[in-house]
């Protein structure tokens, strides 16, 4: 039997009234929830390259640090296309890790020290062992170096 493809319309439907009673207010397709430190960012974006592709990206705004010209987030993940229910448990969890200040600062922390021993060169050349050296958290490797000292000093 082959595997269903969730279509983006699908989703889309499904979503709003998911995303509204949560209090997310919607714009296109990109649903956004402001918090006082957050704002919370659940966008579907089309593929450039075939109408029937699309990718979800949830994201995360420091209001401190807005407006900016991450289109995202100040940080954000790709959540693969699956289950409507398995995408929705996959937002609220990055939602709840990353919109913690501890959690942020404390993966931002391991990252930095992270690449002080993988640096680009490193990294580029492939002599970085990700099973013994693993990332932290691929999440921060679009974070501004404005963004991580505004988190290193305020969360």
């Amino acid at each position: 039997m082959e595997d269903l493809i969730l279509l983006e319309d699908t989703l889309i439907e499904y979503v709003k009234p998911y995303f509204k009673a949560r209090g997310f207010r919607k714009k296109n397709k990109r649903w956004s929830k402001s918090l006082s430190v957050f704002t919370l960012v659940f966008y579907i974006q089309g593929s450039c390259y075939s109408k029937e592709d699309y990718y979800i990206r949830p994201g995360i705004f420091i209001n401190a640090l807005s407006p900016t010209q991450n289109v995202y987030g100040h940080i954000m993940t790709e959540i693969p296309i699956t289950t409507i229910e398995q995408i929705l448990k996959n937002t609220e969890e990055f939602f709840a890790k990353w919109s913690d200040k501890q959690y942020f600062k404390q993966k931002l922390i391991d990252f930095i020290e992270w690449e002080c021993r993988n640096p680009l060169e490193k990294r580029r050349a492939g002599k970085v062992d990700n099973i013994k050296d693993p990332v932290p958290a691929q999440e921060l490797f679009t974070v501004s170096g404005e963004s991580k000292n505004y988190i290193l000093n305020h969360f």
